[in-house]
């Protein structure tokens, strides 16, 4: 299950659920890295490509099998197209979702996580999986103050993006992954350096 990371770079994953903070968080990370003078690559998912953009507005009206074959598909060609280039040039690439997120909001909508473990089989595993949370009142707060939601920011679903991540984890940890819990309520620059320190940690050993 999943490709070992072969290059010399290292891919770093970023999940939680809405609200939690991923944005902030990855800015200020990027930021410290480079302080230290490592390279590093900002991505995300879905993708900022026709096919990312497309599986975007999809899931606005879709949901099950159908929408997880669309977000393998994009985490498929954002491999090859962005992530393994970034990576074999040395980078640290860190990507806002990858699987976790799958495990998270596939699961939401009812699809069995044997099925997006299966469609994902053949992706490049990260080297290290950060998972964010964050109390769900604190979600919930941050999102009331958005102009526009998604259909999985609707309607008060934090308990389920947590409840979900949690699993999702403790699949991810089944298939050898690296795992870093971090709660997001109002520590930022503490975080910001427990990650940095993380990654930087682990890369040297890698």
């Amino acid at each position: 299950m999943f490709k070992d990371n072969d290059t010399k770079g290292f891919l770093v994953a970023i999940d939680g659920p809405n609200g939690v903070g991923k944005s902030t968080l990855i800015e200020e990370i990027k930021t410290k890295l480079e302080i230290e003078n490592n390279e590093v690559y900002i991505t995300r998912e879905p993708t900022n490509t026709d096919l990312g953009n497309f599986t975007r507005k999809f899931a606005e009206r879709h949901s099950g099998i159908s929408l997880a074959c669309l977000v393998a598909a994009d985490r498929y060609e954002h491999i090859s197209a962005e992530i393994l280039p970034e990576l074999n040039k040395g980078k640290i690439v860190i990507t806002d979702r990858y699987i976790l997120s799958s495990l998270i909001l596939q699961c939401m909508d009812n699809v069995k996580n044997t099925v997006i473990l299966g469609l994902n089989s053949e992706i490049v595993k990260p080297n290290l999986q950060i998972a964010v949370s964050a109390n769900e009142d604190i979600l919930q707060k941050r999102l009331s103050e958005r102009k526009s939601l998604t259909r999985f920011e609707k309607g008060n679903q934090s308990h389920n993006e947590l409840y979900y991540m949690e699993k999702g984890v403790k699949e991810l940890q089944r298939e050898g992954i690296d795992v870093l819990m971090i709660n997001n309520n109002d520590n930022l620059e503490e975080n910001v350096q427990k990650i940095v320190s993380y990654i930087v940690a682990n890369w040297r050993t890698k």
